[in-house]
């Protein structure tokens, strides 16, 4: 966008910060439909080291079901049960936007019922969807840190227990 596109630049920033605080509204309620919707058709999620990459909506969704499946199973092995999470979002910095995409990096932290669970940031590329929402294009989520006592050490193979 041109200098002279300053408004459509706060507006798209604004639509951007909505679609990044969706993102963890849907996990922490762990409703992975409404969470697919905001990744355009071709999206690459990149959710932690040691996973591989999942494709599109339906990729995102499919992840989500299995580490639904993945806590759910562990605790009904003896493990600790599920989690209930709440993420917290730094202020997004957003590096590039154009009217045709935009480069975000974002700290996040997130608590469990242990405390602080795990810190990080998300990398994302989005794009403007005809709805008028900004979707991700891509996510990759770098771990920064992960509490000793959270489950995700188990999930992300980090603990042998």
């Amino acid at each position: 966008m041109t200098d002279g596109n300053n408004i459509e630049q706060c507006v798209a920033a604004e639509v951007i910060r909505q679609t990044l605080s969706r993102y963890c509204r849907y996990v922490d309620k762990g409703d992975s439909q409404l969470l697919s919707e905001l990744f355009h058709k071709d999206a690459e999620y990149l959710p932690m080291a040691g996973r591989s990459a999942y494709c599109g909506p339906l990729g995102v969704q499919q992840f989500f079901v299995d580490l639904q499946t993945e806590f759910s199973n562990l605790y009904q092995a003896g493990g600790p049960r599920p989690p209930r999470l709440k993420h917290h979002l730094a202020q997004p910095d957003i590096q590039a936007i154009t009217e045709d995409f935009a480069c975000i990096e974002t700290r996040f932290s997130v608590y469990s019922d242990l405390g602080l669970d795990h810190i990080g940031y998300y990398c994302d590329r989005l794009s403007p969807h005809v709805s008028g929402d900004w979707l991700f294009d891509s996510r990759v989520i770098v771990l920064d840190w992960i509490d000793s006592r959270s489950v995700l050490n188990i999930l992300s193979g980090r603990d042998s227990a």
